[in-house]
């Protein structure tokens, strides 16, 4: 098996690579300049002799090109991997939001395409990923024991380890896992709250909170400058009405062993 990886320097992908290549399975990075998504002339070379294709390409929340990257750019992607007879697709989604904004329309938009291609098609829908939301970029930092809440921070979510969404996206590449959609979550429903709360226990210190009202993201999803921020402000609202998944709907499929946000928070936490 030959598995090319769109998006390869990212954090997700890195950690994919490095799992196949753990497994014994021969990794194609799709690097550019050489191979680039908004350059669809450059990817039909680049996968030639692939067996499978594994996108968690995104541009979200660096730059905004959503539209170029997320969506034409894995619309490419898909077409090519068509062209060049490969058998399987491994798209890295996200969960559905009930909110309208840039990167859901983009991920929809190829999660439709390959739905209607001759492709072997998993689309992996993770939740919030812990890596993302307990990071200065969310307003969450471990240093210097201060952490920012979207709305009144009450709600559930299965927050999930961006390591065991790679593992089972390396997973989903071997031909033993039904093509489908799979929702993904981590093993326990936590609010922001609850989530600040056990940080305070593993750093034994005492947490700052301020809240980002529910009028100002609002704001920010309707009316922000561009669609990184009003994507940006559509899934800070998520976090405030609650997310959740059932662990018991993809552990048979993938039986990983998920990462609790205790684990995570003592991993991810300088010591004294």
């Amino acid at each position: 098996m030959s598995v090319a990886v769109a998006g390869a320097t990212g954090a997700l992908g890195a950690q994919i690579v490095a799992l196949l290549r753990e497994r014994g399975v021969t990794v194609r990075p799709l690097l550019r300049p050489d191979v680039d998504l908004r350059q669809p002339s450059t990817l039909g070379p680049a996968l030639e002799g692939v067996t499978c294709v594994v996108s968690t390409a995104t541009c979200f929340p660096r730059v905004d090109e959503i539209d170029a990257v997320d969506r034409d750019g894995n619309l490419a992607l898909v077409a090519a991997a068509e062209d060049a007879g490969v058998e399987r697709f491994v798209f890295v989604s996200f969960r559905p939001v009930a909110l309208d904004f840039p990167l859901q329309r983009a991920k929809r938009a190829v999660e439709e395409r390959l739905a209607s291609s001759s492709l072997d098609a998993v689309v992996l829908r993770p939740g919030k990923f812990m890596d993302i939301w307990f990071s200065p970029l969310c307003g969450f930092d471990v240093a210097a024991r201060t952490a920012t809440l979207y709305g009144d921070g009450t709600s559930p979510v299965t927050w999930i380890a961006a390591t065991d969404v790679a593992d089972i996206a390396a997973r989903a590449t071997g031909p033993d896992i039904p093509p489908g959609t799979y929702e993904l979550g981590g093993p326990e429903a936590l609010s922001q709250r609850d989530v600040v709360a056990v940080y305070e226990d593993v750093t034994s210190a005492r947490w700052k909170t301020q809240t980002l009202p529910v009028d100002e993201l609002e704001r920010m999803h309707e009316g922000g400058p561009d669609g990184v921020l009003r994507s940006l402000g559509a899934l800070m609202l998520e976090t405030h009405l609650g997310a959740t998944t059932d662990p018991e709907s993809f552990l048979d499929t993938f039986p990983v062993r998920l990462t609790t946000v205790r684990e995570f928070a003592e991993a991810h936490s300088p010591s004294d």
